[in-house]
């Protein structure tokens, strides 16, 4: 259950001081995660919380069939016993009845979905003798059609049959090589008396990816004549969905009326699938077979000879990173070469490549073919996109449902526990706000998600529920910062009613997963009602000494506890110079911590008031954040507040926290060497060279290089292969190259490189060395 409830008797049992006020939203119990939004079949809830699922290869598809709807689907004699050829239990078996007739000695089987196979196993008991005259009869789902060409429901065509004479094998192995297969039926030719049929099992590439991917967050989209200005179409996500529902009756394919001869552009149609995680793939089948048209040749569009496949294609992958534009950045997987054959003498097309990281996956194919003819028929028949790889999830996000505080509260630490390793990390964000929305979702009697319209349009019965969801308002915060440690503190605005986490679970490994077990979030009472900050200047130069101030406005009510210390954090760090309390001078005291200062005041400040603090920050990154927390020493840290962005004071109009520097790309500033020409000579002056320059816009540690050349371009020396953030870099040389030698005298160059996400610079400088 997750509950909220004072702390107070943990403390007490823990020996640890009490602290009005504080109480604790806690997650640890399975049905706690599970009020949570997971994406199914890529994360699980256990009974110590939530991992990720492992994609597994090489599965048996009849042990996991009910959990796609499948199962038994019908026996002639004993009916009751007939699951038991599918519970994956050797010691229990189906044995049909002497006195019922032979032809009532017959089971099926239904997978639940189609599926790529590599073969069927079929296994008697050892105990029993088996058949010796049987039959295994196969299905892909093909349904049998009326007169009128139309499906009739519910029926099944097995149009695959390997038949046994004189059997005295007690487990038969069918190759399948791959083939779609939904059905099996197996039927006896001859009664053997006391035979008992074990396991019947079907060997397939693995757990298909594509399988519910709207269940998981994802999606799928196809869009015909890409590209073109008037007749570029994006299909419906009915039409989409063939693609991925496990059906081999329901298919895509455009219609297209053509003939032969040149055509004047090529009509290109594309799909593309969002898997709704990101998973470790290597494998794609693309199947294409007509099991859902008519046999005949009944018109071109809608007759199974005139269904085509892919002239050409090419496949691409993308792990959802994003080019400089915004878009998706793609890896080609795979590609088909152009060939007229691939239209109808191949139905399954089959991509391998090395396993990697994908959610985004994109297939392109003409509709036409500029060079060749126009198709007359149906083109880019495709009745199941499957999806394939192996390992848990390299990123997966949970979303945690909103939690109500009761009252406006001030969040004061996220605490977690986790399993991780080198290899798999859990990274937990926040949000916060005061307004929730209501949204109304519509179904249909069958349980489909439907638009208001549409479901207004059904007449009663048809009709199913309409469910009220709860959604963050517009006065919500943007996700925090990932946090970094357990027990951090709160990064999202405060106080705040309602509050949101996050959970990604990561992985570098497809062996490794994370799991998380517990989250707890402590809260308690408002320090101050509102607050409000900005600072000014909001321009700096780069790698200079600044002066700034931070106004900071705290309204407080009858209600609020009050504060007695501030704390202003930077990635830039800061020394403090002075502090204002409505315009008088407050001597308060300065104590660093890491990532900035705390200001301890002489008197807490129990009214609404405007502070204004002074102080002094050099900066090396654009958009560099000053953030501020008021804490109440009275309650310890437990209670913490962060202060929001806003309109402190008349006299700034910045509305910001942030600083920025001025337009301009340069990653390399102020490069200084502490002489143009040093004498490496040992006499202790003028030894080395110093060099210093101030590395700008990294905000995460990159590639700087730093190495000496001599005038013909030959690399002497590297003094620097590391990686490094923004900030200032001093280094020393001391004329020596990389087999220690001290190099001859003369002039040398000294190459600075530094390798940003969109741009790499590099700066040089002439250097002289002499005895």
């Amino acid at each position: 259950m997750i509950y909220r409830r004072c702390i107070a008797l943990l403390l007490c049992l823990w020996g640890v001081p009490l602290r009005a006020g504080a109480e604790e939203v806690r997650v640890a119990a399975q049905g706690d995660w599970q009020r949570w939004s997971l994406p199914e079949g890529a994360l699980e809830t256990t009974s110590r919380g939530i991992r990720p699922t492992f994609v597994r290869r090489d599965v048996n598809a009849v042990a996991d069939a009910p959990g796609f709807g499948g199962g038994l689907r019908g026996a002639g004699t004993d009916l009751s016993g007939a699951p038991r050829i599918m519970d994956g239990d050797p010691a229990t078996a189906w044995a049909p009845k002497a006195d019922d007739p032979l032809k009532d000695w017959w089971v099926e089987l239904d997978l639940g979905r189609v599926v790529s196979a590599f073969s069927i196993q079929v296994t008697f008991d050892p105990q029993s003798p088996p058949l010796a005259f049987f039959k295994v009869l196969t299905s892909d789902g093909e349904p049998f059609f009326s007169n009128a060409n139309s499906i009739l429901p519910g029926t099944v065509r097995f149009n695959g049959r390997t038949n046994f004479s004189f059997n005295q094998e007690h487990a038969i192995q069918i190759d399948f090589g791959l083939k779609p297969l939904r059905y099996i039926r197996i039927q006896a030719d001859e009664a053997v008396p006391g035979v008992r049929i074990a396991e019947v099992q079907v060997e397939s590439v693995g757990d298909n990816l594509s399988l519910g991917i709207h269940r998981r967050g994802g999606g799928v989209g196809i869009i015909s004549e890409v590209g073109s200005k008037t007749r570029e179409l994006i299909e419906s996500a009915g039409i989409s969905n063939t693609l991925i529902d496990g059906d081999i009756t329901s298919y895509w394919g455009v219609a297209h009326r053509g003939g032969y001869g040149l055509q004047a552009e090529a009509q290109l149609a594309q799909f593309e699938f969002d898997l709704g995680a990101l998973f470790w793939v290597d494998r794609v089948r693309i199947l294409g077979d007509p099991s859902g048209l008519p046999p005949g040749g009944v018109d071109q569009l809608r007759g199974r000879n005139y269904a085509f496949n892919f002239l050409w294609y090419y496949l691409f992958g993308s792990d959802g990173s994003r080019a400089p534009d915004g878009s998706l950045r793609w890896v080609q997987l795979g590609e088909l070469l152009s060939d007229p054959k691939n239209l109808q003498g191949v139905r399954h097309f089959d991509e391998q490549f090395p396993l990697q990281k994908l959610r985004y996956l994109r297939l392109l194919f003409p509709m036409t073919d500029e060079r060749q003819w126009s198709f007359n028929g149906r083109i880019g028949t495709t009745a199941e996109f499957q999806i394939f790889g192996e390992g848990y999830p390299a990123e997966t996000v949970a979303l945690s449902p909103l939690y109500d505080l009761g009252a406006s509260a001030v969040v004061s630490a996220v605490d977690w526990e986790a399993q991780t390793s080198p290899g798999a990390r859990v990274e937990l964000r926040t949000r916060t706000g005061n307004l929730l929305e209501e949204r109304y979702v519509f179904y249909n009697k069958d349980g489909e998600e439907v638009t208001q319209k549409r479901w207004e349009k059904l007449i009663p019965s048809f009709r199913g529920p309409i469910d009220t969801l709860r959604i963050p308002g517009s006065d919500w915060s943007a996700w925090s910062r990932p946090y970094e440690r357990p027990g951090q503190e709160f990064a999202s605005p405060g106080p705040r009613r309602y509050t949101q986490v996050e959970a990604r679970l990561l992985s570098e490994d497809p062996q490794q997963a994370p799991a998380l077990e517990s989250l707890t979030l402590r809260y308690g009472p408002p320090l101050a009602q509102e607050t409000r900050a900005e600072i000014s200047p909001v321009q700096a130069l780069p790698g200079r000494p600044s002066d700034f101030t931070y106004y900071l406005r705290a309204t407080l009510s009858a209600e609020s506890k009050g504060f007695d210390q501030i704390l202003l954090q930077s990635s830039a760090g800061l020394d403090f110079v002075g502090l204002r309390l409505d315009g008088a001078a407050v001597a308060a005291k300065s104590v660093t911590q890491e990532g900035g200062v705390r200001l301890d005041l002489p008197q807490p400040v129990r009214r609404s008031a405007l502070v204004e603090i002074d102080f002094r920050s050099t900066l090396f990154l654009n958009q560099t954040r000053f953030d501020a927390f008021l804490l109440n020493s009275t309650l310890g840290e437990v209670v913490r507040q962060q202060v929001d962005v806003g309109d402190a004071s008349p006299q700034v109009a910045s509305e910001a926290v942030a600083v920025a520097l001025p337009a301009d790309r340069r990653l390399i500033d102020e490069l200084r060497l502490s002489s143009p020409l040093f004498t490496p000579n040992g006499d202790g002056v003028g030894d080395r060279l110093g060099l210093e320059f101030n590395l700008l816009m990294f905000y995460l540690p990159r590639p700087l290089r730093i190495d000496i050349y001599d005038l013909g371009g030959r690399r002497l020396r590297s003094l620097s292969q590391a990686e490094a953030a923004a900030g200032r870099v001093g280094l020393e040389w001391d004329g020596r190259d990389e087999d220690g030698s001290l190099v001859p005298p003369g002039l040398y160059l000294l190459r600075v490189e530094a390798q940003g996400d969109a741009q790499t610079e590099t700066v040089s400088r002439l250097v002289g060395v002499a005895y």
